[in-house]
C-alpha cells in the first residue's frame, strides 16, 4: 500500500512538475493567464491521463502480469531518457516555418509562443495549445501508470490538482524562481527514470 501510494507521489509530480517552471517562465514574461485559464489546463492534463490510462486497460487482460509491470518499467525510463535528452537538443529544423500547432512541444522551451496573437495573454484556443504542450509527458506516462497499479481516477484528480497548483505557483514565482527554471526542466526525467527503476528491481 505505502509503496503504491510513493508510487502515485512521484509519478504526480513528475507529470506535473513542468507545470511549475512553465508557469515561472510565463511570469517572467509577464504574460497574462487567468485561473479559469489555469483550471482549463490542468482540467486538460488530468483528462489526457485518463484516456491514455484506459487505453492501457483495454490490454490489460492480453498481457502477462509481469510481463506489463517489465514493460511498463522500461517505458518509463525510456520517457525519461527522452524528455532529458530533448532539454537539451538543438531545435534548430525551421521552426519559424513550421506551425506551433504541429509542433505543442515547442511552448514547452518557449511558453511565450503560446501567446500566438502577441495580446500579452493567453486566452482561448491558447490555453489548449499550452494544454497540449504540458499533457504530452501525461499521455505516454498515463498509458504505463496502468501497469505499475496506479488507480486511473484518483491519479488522474490528482494530477488536475497537482498541475493547477504548480502552473499557478510558476505563475506568482515568476521573476524569483527563473534562473532556477532549467534545473526543474530535468526532474521530470529523473523522476520517470527512478519509477521505471524502482518497479524494475
Amino acid at each position: 500500500m505505502l509503496g503504491t501510494v510513493l508510487l502515485t507521489i512521484l509519478f504526480v509530480v513528475a507529470v506535473s512538475i513542468d507545470s511549475f517552471g512553465i508557469g515561472c517562465m510565463i511570469g517572467l514574461k509577464k504574460i497574462v493567464l487567468s485561473l479559469k485559464g489555469i483550471f482549463g489546463i490542468a482540467l486538460l492534463s488530468g483528462l489526457c491521463y485518463l484516456c491514455s490510462a484506459s487505453m492501457g486497460y483495454l490490454l490489460l487482460p492480453y498481457i502477462d502480469p509481469h510481463l506489463f509491470e517489465w514493460l511498463a518499467s522500461l517505458l518509463f525510463i525510456g520517457l525519461g531518457v527522452y524528455f532529458l535528452w530533448s532539454n537539451y537538443s538543438s531545435d534548430d529544423k525551421r521552426e519559424e516555418e513550421d506551425s506551433i500547432w504541429m509542433q505543442p512541444a515547442r511552448v514547452l522551451k518557449s511558453p511565450e509562443d503560446a501567446d500566438i496573437d502577441e495580446s500579452g495573454g493567453i486566452q482561448g484556443k491558447e490555453v489548449i495549445l499550452l494544454g497540449i504542450a504540458l499533457s504530452l509527458d501525461t499521455i505516454g506516462a498515463g498509458f504505463g501508470g496502468v501497469f505499475i497499479g496506479l488507480q486511473p481516477f484518483s491519479t488522474s484528480a490528482l494530477i488536475v490538482l497537482a498541475t493547477g497548483i504548480m502552473l499557478y505557483g510558476g505563475l506568482k514565482s515568476g521573476s524569483k524562481l527563473s534562473s532556477r527554471v532549467n534545473y526543474l526542466s530535468n526532474l521530470p526525467g529523473i523522476l520517470l527514470i527512478i519509477i521505471g527503476l524502482i518497479k524494475l528491481i
